[in-house]
């Protein structure tokens, strides 16, 4: 089931975040090494990881996983502190159902988008409200693309 909203904002503020190109193995493990960068700086991950995909290269995502997190922390590495995230004038769909369907809702998502001629300026950054692995089919997530507010 989706539902879909225009207007929306996503904001966040302290986050820890990694963008590069993974495999969907590696994607894994870097989130669980920004878990444990968090936890030794005395900081707690606040729900669930945040993904935006940029492009698809064979096995290749180019990618940005963030995390959203209670407190500033300094960054380490490749792991970026962003004192805040803002996406405001976003086209948002609601998803509820078995994360497989999400591709398809994103299509649907895709065809709202060019139906009203809308001009995304941002890829869509998937939120992740609910997910439990004795449940699967139940997960929620948000999906907001930023768009152009000029009309021209």
């Amino acid at each position: 089931m989706i539902e879909i909203k225009m207007g929306q904002t996503l904001e966040l503020d302290n986050v820890l975040s990694f963008r590069g190109k993974l495999t969907q193995s590696e994607v894994e493990q870097v989130g669980r090494d920004m878990e444990r960068k968090i936890s030794d700086a005395n900081a707690k991950l606040i729900g669930h990881p945040i993904m935006a995909t940029f492009a698809v290269d064979g096995s290749k995502l180019d990618m940005e996983l963030i995390c959203p997190i209670d407190k500033k922390i300094n960054s380490a590495g490749e792991y970026v502190y962003k004192e805040k995230i803002k996406i405001i004038n976003a086209v948002m769909m609601s998803y509820k159902g078995n994360p497989d369907g999400l591709q398809e809702a994103c299509n649907e998502l895709n065809k709202y988008i060019n139906d009203n001629k809308l001009q995304p300026i941002t890829v869509g950054y998937n939120v992740t409200r609910k997910i439990d692995p004795l449940d699967i089919n139940n997960a929620e997530i948000d999906v907001y693309v930023g768009i152009n507010p000029n009309i021209l």
